[in-house]
């Protein structure tokens, strides 16, 4: 089964640096603009049926629909794919955070995993949500791969997806990429993310995962 982790469009917080969690805010022009070329460069590329996944926030169900175009599929909102959450932090740069908070915040960028900002979430809560509901979505595909059919009604089960597609935030995807891909969290902020607009391409051979290309 392959999984194409898609990180969303820009938007005007991102490009101003904005720590940007679950504040709900559009794509830009730009941003939709990335959105349309993805879709346009893995058109033909991945065959049905397809399952797409996307964070409930605004900018990822924007990236989400010229996707769910190209593969006649529905978006399926899952609010566990959020980005984390900076909490009283939300929208501040991180100049404007090092002015107003300083102590707390070089607390939490010495130790993200046990620290969080005030009202927000840390690194470990993130992935325990993330880590949850991948599992979940796994056992399930899994049995649909692997099973006959529903007993009661003798009808056959839906054919499995051949590919899933999750369209999420930079953090959910690093969070997968440094506990899943390579099996460190501590190895967070050392993997390469993908920037906006860009995909993740892993195969799952049901024992583990292998990368296989990062394209924009």
């Amino acid at each position: 089964m392959r999984w194409l982790w898609v990180r969303h469009g820009e938007t005007d917080m991102n490009r101003q640096k904005r720590y940007l969690g679950h504040s709900d805010v559009p794509l830009n022009e730009r941003g939709k603009g990335e959105a349309v070329e993805l879709a346009k460069r893995w058109t033909g590329l991945i065959d049905g049926p397809v399952r797409l996944y996307a964070s409930d926030l605004c900018r990822c169900v924007q990236t989400a629909q010229p996707l769910a175009q190209v593969w006649g599929t529905q978006v399926v909102t899952v609010p566990a794919l959020r980005e984390l959450s900076f909490g009283d932090w939300e929208l501040f740069t991180y100049e404007q955070l090092m002015k107003t908070d300083e102590e707390r915040a070089t607390r939490w960028y010495n130790d993200p995993f046990a620290c969080s900002p005030p009202n927000g979430e840390s690194l470990e809560q993130l992935g325990e949500r993330v880590d949850s509901w991948l599992r979940g979505v796994l056992a399930e595909l899994m049995h649909r791969a692997t099973g006959t059919g529903d007993r009661k009604t003798r009808q056959p089960q839906e054919e499995p997806p051949k590919t899933v597609v999750i369209v999420t935030h930079g953090g959910v995807i690093r969070w997968f990429q440094a506990a899943w891909l390579e099996q460190d969290p501590g190895r967070y902020w050392q993997v390469d993310g993908a920037r906006h607009g860009e995909a993740l391409l892993v195969d799952w051979d049901g024992q583990r995962w292998t990368a296989q290309s990062v394209t924009k």
